[in-house]
C-alpha cells in the first residue's frame, strides 16, 4: 500500500508543524512526576541519572494502552523487535538491538525466567496482571546479571500494596470469541502490605499457519490462568521480608504446516517465587538476601508422541548497597545459581552450577557529572571463567537542558542446554558467546520539559556465536563459528501538547551483518511507532497509535521474506462512576494483511470492550 512509504515523512512534517505552531503556548509550567527507581540497575538510580539507555513503562501507561499482554506494550519501545509466530499465546521472540532471541535476560521481580533448554523467554503467554512497571535496559548488562544479558535486560516489577485495602473485578471480551476475567485486591494493614490478582483468558484465536499460503482454516485456541501476588511485612529494627509469586498455566493448539490435517497441542505450567529479606545496617548500608526459584514445564502432545521439557532455576543472592556521603554509592555482592533442564522424549537431563561476584560504583555530582564503573566474575561447571566490565558516564548542561551520555561494556552468553546436550545436535565444550558494545547519546529538553528528544547511536560486536553447522549428510550440530555486528540509531520524542494532548514517537534504525556480511534474519531495519493520546477532565482517556515495521528475511538464505506493514490502533477508557470504568479498543484498524514470520498467520481487524469495577 502506498501509505507505507509516505507515513514516515508525513509524520515528521506533522510533528515539526505542531512544535512550531504551539511553541508560544508551551511557556507555562508543567507538573513533574516523582522519578521512578530502576530496580534492575542494582544501584538506587532513576531514569534521569542513568548513564545508559533505559525505558520505563508505568502502570498508568499500561492502563491507558488497553493492552492485556506484555509483548504488545513492549514491542513499540526503542531497540526492541518482538515477533509472534501465529495466534495469541504462540511463541514470541524478542531481539534487543539485533542480538539473538536468547540474548535478552528477562526477570520478574528479579527472578530470572529464561529457560535453560532454549535460553530464551516466551512473551506470548505473559499478561499484564499486577504489574507496576516494566524496565528495559538496552546494551550488554552482564556486569550486573551475568550470562544471558548480552543484548539487554527486561525486568518486570509487581505492584506493592498500599493504602486502604480495595478490590476489583474486570472483564473484557471481543474478537475470536475472546474473554478475559480478572479479580484482584491490594492494600496495607499497619506493617503488612499485599497485592493479588487472578485471571482467566479464553480465545478461539486464529490459525497459526497462514491460510493464504497453506490453506489452513481451523482456528488454534488458547487458554491461560494466571495468579500473581506480592506480600511484605516491615519487622522491627529496619527488617523487611517479602513473598513474591506468579503462577501461570496455559494450553495452546498449533497446526503443523499441513493445513488442518495435523494439530499439536502444547500445555505449559510456570511459576516463579522470591523471598527477599532486607536489613538496614545503618543509614548508609542496606543488605538484601534474595532466594528465588523458577520452574517451567512444557508438554507437547502430537499425533504419535508426547514430549515433556522441564526447566528449573534456583538462585541465592546477597547484595550490599552503600552510600558514602552525598556523591558516592556502591553495590557489591555474590550470586549462586543452579540451572537444570530435562527433556524426557530425547533422554537428556543436566544441571550446571554458577557462582558470580560483582561490584559497581557510582559518582553523582549535583545531578551534573555521573560516572559509573563495575565488573563481574563468573565461574561455571561447564565452561571457563568469564569476567565482564562496564564503564559509563554522563554530563548535564543545566542552562540548555542538554545531557550527554556514553558507555562501553562487555558481555557473555552461556551455551544453552540444547546447544550442549541435545542428542545429535549439541556439542559439549562449547565456549560462551562474547560481546562488546558501546553507545553515545544526547537527551535534550525544550520549553520547560514539554518536549523531550533522545538520540542514541550504538554498536555491538559478537564473537564465538553458536550456530547450526551441517557436518555432512544433513546432520547439523552446534558450533562456535559465528561473528556478527549490529549498529543503529534510536530516536525517541515525547511532547506534552496543549489541550491535554501528548505525543510519543519512537524510531529504531538497525543494521546487522554476519561474518559473511549478510543481514541477520528476522531483524527489521526500520521500526517506528507513534501514539497520540488525550485526557479529558481526568475521566476520559483516548489514544490512536501507529506501528511500522520494514520488510525482513526470515531464513538464512533470504528465500523467505515478509513485507513491510503498518498497523493502526485506537483505545478509549471512561470513568463512568467513581467505581466503574469502561474501556474499548480496536487493533489493526485498517485490516492490514501482513506477516511477522513467513508462513505464520496474523489477525485482521480486532475489537474488544470491557469494564473494571472497584469496591
Amino acid at each position: 500500500m502506498k501509505y507505507r512509504k509516505v507515513f514516515p515523512s508525513a509524520l515528521t512534517i506533522g510533528l515539526a508543524f505542531l512544535f512550531v505552531s504551539y511553541s508560544p503556548l508551551w511557556a507555562e509550567e508543567i507538573d513533574e512526576l516523582e522519578p521512578l527507581v530502576i530496580q534492575s540497575t542494582r544501584l538506587k538510580m532513576d531514569e534521569k541519572n542513568y548513564a545508559g539507555s533505559v525505558t520505563i513503562i508505568t502502570a498508568e501507561e499500561i492502563k491507558k494502552s488497553g493492552y492485556t499482554q506484555v509483548l504488545d506494550i513492549v514491542r513499540d519501545k526503542l531497540g526492541l523487535d518482538i515477533i509472534l509466530s501465529g495466534t495469541k499465546g504462540a511463541s514470541a521472540s524478542v531481539f534487543t538491538r539485533g542480538a539473538k532471541s536468547d540474548s535478552t535476560l528477562v526477570m520478574i521481580d528479579g527472578v530470572q525466567v529464561n529457560t535453560n533448554t532454549l535460553g530464551n523467554f516466551n512473551f506470548g503467554q505473559l499478561n499484564l496482571d499486577n504489574i507496576e512497571q516494566i524496565e528495559i535496559l538496552r546494551g550488554p548488562q552482564s556486569t550486573l546479571w551475568g550470562a544471558d544479558a548480552v543484548g539487554g535486560v527486561i525486568n518486570i516489577v509487581t505492584k506493592k500494596g498500599k493504602g486502604k485495602p480495595s478490590y476489583f473485578a474486570s472483564f473484557e471480551g471481543g474478537s475470536f470469541s475472546t474473554f478475559k476475567e480478572t479479580l484482584g485486591s491490594s492494600g496495607s494493614f499497619n506493617k503488612f502490605d499485599y497485592s493479588f490478582t487472578a485471571s482467566r483468558l479464553d480465545t478461539e484465536g486464529i490459525s497459526s499457519v497462514s491460510g493464504e499460503k497453506f490453506g489452513a482454516t481451523e482456528t488454534d485456541a488458547f487458554q491461560n490462568l494466571t495468579v500473581s501476588t506480592r506480600m511484605g511485612y516491615n519487622l522491627p529494627s529496619d527488617w523487611r521480608v517479602e513473598f513474591i509469586g506468579r503462577y501461570g498455566k496455559s494450553n495452546l493448539e498449533i497446526d503443523d504446516f499441513q493445513a488442518d490435517s495435523v494439530t499439536r497441542e502444547t500445555s505449559s505450567e510456570t511459576f516463579n517465587l522470591a523471598l527477599p529479606v532486607k536489613k538496614y545496617i545503618n543509614d548508609w548500608w542496606e543488605v538484601t538476601f534474595r532466594p528465588s526459584f523458577f520452574f517451567d514445564v512444557i508438554r507437547d502432545a502430537q499425533a504419535t508422541k508426547e514430549d515433556q521439557i522441564y526447566n528449573r532455576n534456583l538462585t541465592m543472592e546477597l547484595q550490599n548497597n552503600m552510600d558514602f556521603g552525598e556523591y558516592y554509592s556502591l553495590a557489591f555482592g555474590m550470586e549462586y545459581q543452579k540451572l537444570a533442564g530435562h527433556n524426557v522424549l530425547n533422554s537428556f537431563k543436566h544441571d550446571t552450577h554458577t557462582n558470580g561476584y560483582y561490584l559497581q560504583t557510582q559518582f553523582d555530582y549535583q545531578d551534573t557529572i555521573l560516572l559509573t564503573g563495575g565488573f563481574r566474575h563468573d565461574t561455571n561447571t561447564e565452561f571457563d571463567d568469564a569476567t565482564t566490565f562496564k564503564i559509563a558516564g554522563a554530563y548535564r548542561f543545566h542552562s540548555t537542558g542538554t545531557r550527554l551520555h556514553t558507555s562501553y561494556a562487555t558481555g557473555f552468553k552461556a551455551p544453552t542446554f540444547n546447544q550442549q546436550f541435545f542428542p545429535d545436535f549439541g556439542t559439549t565444550g562449547l565456549k560462551p558467546e562474547e560481546s562488546r558494545g558501546w553507545e553515545v547519546g544526547v537527551n535534550q529538553v525544550f520549553w520547560k520539559n514539554r518536549l523531550s528528544v533522545k538520540i542514541t547511536y550504538f554498536e555491538m560486536r559478537f564473537t564465538n556465536l553458536i550456530e547450526s553447522v551441517d557436518t555432512g549428510s544433513f546432520i547439523f550440530r552446534a558450533r562456535n563459528v559465528g561473528k556478527a555486528k549490529t549498529n543503529g540509531i534510536e530516536t525517541g520524542i515525547t511532547a506534552k501538547l496543549p489541550g491535554n494532548f501528548s505525543l510519543a514517537f519512537n524510531h529504531s534504525w538497525l543494521e546487522t551483518r554476519d561474518q559473511n556480511r549478510q543481514p541477520l534474519q528476522r531483524r527489521a531495519k526500520h521500526k517506528f511507532s507513534a501514539t497520540l493520546s488525550h485526557v479529558w477532565r481526568e475521566k476520559l482517556t483516548s489514544l490512536i497509535g501507529l506501528r511500522f515495521r520494514s520488510g525482513v528475511k526470515t531464513n538464512s538464505s533470504g528465500t523467505k521474506r515478509v513485507d513491510a506493514y503498518t498497523l493502526i490502533r485506537t483505545a478509549v477508557g471512561y470513568q463512568l462512576t467513581e467505581k466503574l470504568r469502561i474501556s474499548a479498543r480496536i487493533e489493526n484498524l485498517l485490516d492490514e494483511d501482513y506477516e511477522e514470520v513467513f508462513g505464520f498467520g496474523t489477525p485482521g481487524v480486532e475489537g474488544y470492550a470491557g469494564f473494571t469495577y472497584t469496591f
